[in-house]
């Protein structure tokens, strides 16, 4: 890493991951969606179980495993990925009704408690935008859910790309009207967001809130915090 107080000089926007890092949903809440799937379906079945299957039917659907995962809207993709995980543990379950009830549960989530004062504390010296792996139906059913505002949302709908496909992370420099020097990226997950946004160019912010190891082919970021309102002691604003 560059010397964190230098990490992000220069930079004119930030943006965010959604999922993990504005909002709050994490791995252990999909698993207690999939618990309530199997329950209001009347399936008998390990929820943790189902979610690493459902994981793993990713890499095979949308290629995930590789650097330029193929983009299907996820409704779609989730149920063609509940088909297969129901299939593997021998569960005759409803892979389209999973797929809506878990569309629901994301657009119902809540932000990160830090996640407003953070936003607004920026957004007076810097462009803010969201760029997440998501479609704009439950991404947009989300933010108006939780009044929180960017200046640029970018989905992986409208940029037809995944993370950490630099596809996405161009496509939203392009609608910042910025370089890549003059952007930085901040998300949860190494591969999607880091790897993501370095191979675009952009300056590369790690929100570790649980002390994770960075897989070997990340490269390091710019700087690495353990809470969104980190971020504020690495800006312009911090002293202001």
């Amino acid at each position: 890493m560059v010397g964190r107080k230098k990490a992000l000089v220069g930079v004119r926007a930030i943006a965010f991951d959604a999922y993990g890092t504005i909002i709050d949903f994490q791995e252990e809440d999909f698993i207690a969606a999939f618990a309530e799937i199997l329950g209001r379906q009347g399936l008998q079945g390990d929820a943790s179980r189902l979610w690493r299957l459902f994981l793993r039917a990713a890499y095979r659907i949308r290629n995930e495993n590789h650097e330029f995962p193929t983009y299907l809207r996820f409704q779609e993709a989730w149920a063609w990925q509940f088909k297969e995980a129901f299939a593997r543990l021998r569960l005759k379950g409803d892979p389209y009704d999973a797929a809506l009830y878990l569309k629901g549960k994301l657009a119902d989530a809540l932000a990160h408690p830090d996640a407003r004062p953070v936003l607004e504390a920026l957004r007076p010296h810097f462009q803010l935008a969201l760029l997440s792996n998501a479609d704009d139906d439950f991404l947009g059913q989300c933010l108006a859910r939780n009044g929180i505002h960017f200046d640029i949302i970018v989905t992986s709908e409208q940029a037809g790309a995944l993370k950490p496909d630099p596809a996405i992370f161009i496509y939203l420099l392009k609608r910042l009207g910025l370089s890549a020097a003059e952007a930085a990226y901040v998300g949860d997950n190494p591969v999607p967001d880091i790897l993501g946004a370095k191979r675009a160019g952009m300056k590369a912010v790690w929100l570790d809130r649980v002390g994770r190891r960075r897989p070997r082919r990340v490269p390091a970021p710019d700087l690495k915090i353990s809470a969104l309102s980190e971020l504020l002691d690495f800006v312009p604003i911090a002293h202001g």
